[in-house]
């Protein structure tokens, strides 16, 4: 596998790249079987933790980028209403190939790698690129978000219905007040039935 790795970084290579420091960067990691090994080709980063994105000249991605770190999405009650919050935790966020290759030397896990082509992909790199599983390939982009919301929304509903019934064993109408509209517009957002 480390040579299928070494193979498609050195190939990807021949044509000019958007960041010109990228070539010195894969260089250094070509040279280091621990760095490589520790790489994953992925068709694409989203909703990955640990990523990096190198682009080839012509193409439409961001020219180079480390982030290492995690994404989270949650679902929170901000004034009676329901609000969408990704919260990331970044520990390192990198533009420069440079800071990059010093960033790697202290970190010890996996990278996601998206290589991003100015033309079609190749068939070298379909071969041995992973298939994101948080973003499945059939499914439009949006309906995989659509999915998620309605799950969110799902989970929210049965939390309000445990928030109602605990307010009737408590006897408390002010809980129980403040609760039903809020349970009532979760419903009406939710496609499944409760």
């Amino acid at each position: 596998m480390i040579i299928h790795k070494e193979y498609a970084l050195r190939r990807f290579c021949e044509v000019p790249l958007k960041h010109e420091g990228c070539r010195d960067l894969l260089e250094k990691i070509c040279a280091q079987p621990t760095q490589l090994q520790r790489l994953v080709f992925v068709t694409t980063r989203a909703y990955l933790p640990n990523t990096m994105v190198i682009s080839q000249q012509g193409s439409g991605g961001v020219p180079f980028e480390l982030s290492l770190g995690s994404e989270e999405e949650q679902l929170i009650l901000v004034n009676g209403g329901l609000q969408r919050k990704t919260q990331k935790t970044q520990e390192v966020c990198l533009t420069d190939p440079a800071l990059a290759w010093e960033a790697l030397q202290s970190y010890w896990g996996l990278i996601h790698v998206q290589l991003v082509f100015s033309g079609d992909t190749p068939d070298w790199y379909r071969d041995i690129a992973v298939p994101n599983e948080a973003v499945p390939p059939e499914l439009a982009p949006g309906f995989a978000s659509f999915v998620r919301e309605q799950i969110d929304l799902l989970l929210w509903a049965i939390t309000l219905k445990a928030r109602l019934d605990e307010a009737l064993d408590r006897r408390d109408a002010e809980l129980f007040y403040d609760t039903v509209p809020l349970y009532k517009h979760v419903l009406q957002s939710c496609f499944w039935e409760l």
